[in-house]
């Protein structure tokens, strides 16, 4: 018999910690971020994930202000107001507000978070199994344009490509 007992892993992040958004747009959990998105196994810390989540909101932000203004001007007073389905207890504005910060937080990690001491080996065998920031960036690119097309007429496209 092992002299060996195992404890609980201590929680990266405290206890309902949280971003706090504008009133308008929901507070992001930032337990709710890492739980959904693979963040470096545990290595990230608290205080990193809460720069990539803040770089996040900074990103979406200056991307939805201009709906943002035109949905406040028909007296919708927060996202959440905005009627449309909901899924599991969320309107689908919402979940799709949540998906936005989660990929371009997920973007930043990706992209900043390279173990420096792996092999060449180690590195492109990462690269095969991890999801890379451009996947995440193309996720949250989707989900603005899935947030811009509510209250429009005709949906954001996805894909815009000039020919040049």
């Amino acid at each position: 018999m092992s002299g060996f007992i195992s404890s609980p892993a201590t929680p990266v992040d405290p206890e309902d910690a949280t971003v706090v958004m504008d009133g308008w747009f929901p507070d992001i959990l930032v337990a709710d971020i890492r739980a959904k998105v693979r963040m470096g196994e545990g290595i990230v810390t608290h205080e990193r994930l809460l720069g990539a989540i803040e770089g996040a909101a900074l990103t979406a932000l200056r991307m939805l202000s201009d709906w943002r203004s035109a949905i406040a001007a028909t007296g919708i007073a927060k996202l959440e107001d905005i009627e449309d389905i909901s899924i599991g207890g969320k309107t689908r504005p919402v979940i799709i507000w949540e998906r936005i910060i989660r990929y371009y937080s997920a973007a930043e990690i990706a992209d900043l978070y390279r173990d420096i001491s792996a092999t060449v080996e180690g590195r492109d065998r990462a690269d095969e199994e991890n999801i890379s920031a451009d996947d995440y960036r193309r996720l949250a690119h989707n989900a603005v344009t899935d947030l811009l097309s509510i209250g429009t007429e005709t949906p954001v496209q996805r894909n815009m490509v000039e020919l040049i």
